[in-house]
């Protein structure tokens, strides 16, 4: 005889696990709609720019000359040349006005930085000697350049 209730192995069980089928399809379908929408968002919009009025030469060449760093170069004889005079040759005696001039500039804008290059050549003592001198006067934005491997200079 039944009496309507089941008995304690008859009843299921309730499973407590996540169906994560319906959560991969969403995740899918969502791939789906970025993969296409992110190409037509990428499109280029064309747009007319203002424009401003030129800047004088004067103007252009005072700026150019406030970025353009200044270059010390210790030649294959062991003289010194710098960006703002190429042609004029230093000596050793010349360094003390060399330095003041370096550290009027550093004055003037601290964030200006002072390359030394030296030609491969070059005495290794000269171009150590220059960056130790700027370095104790204070000159802090001092480095050295150097040229990467297979680029030749004419």
């Amino acid at each position: 005889m039944q009496t309507g209730f089941r008995s304690q192995r008859q009843k299921k069980r309730l499973i407590a696990e996540i169906n994560v089928v319906p959560y991969v399809d969403v995740t899918l379908v969502l791939l789906i709609i970025f993969m296409i929408t992110v190409p037509v968002a990428q499109q280029a919009v064309t747009v007319n720019l203002p424009s401003t009025p030129e800047v004088s030469s004067q103007k252009q060449q005072k700026l150019e000359d406030e970025t353009k760093p200044f270059v010390i170069t210790v030649t294959q004889e062991g003289m010194y040349k710098t960006s703002e005079q190429p042609d004029v040759m230093l000596s050793n005696k010349d360094l003390e006005s060399l330095v003041a001039e370096v550290m009027a500039r550093t004055q003037l804008d601290p964030n200006k930085m002072v390359y030394i290059q030296g030609d491969q050549s070059a005495p290794y003592g000269k171009v150590v000697h220059i960056f130790v001198l700027l370095k104790s006067n204070g000159v802090e934005q001092v480095a050295l350049l150097t040229q990467p491997e297979g680029v030749t200079v004419k």
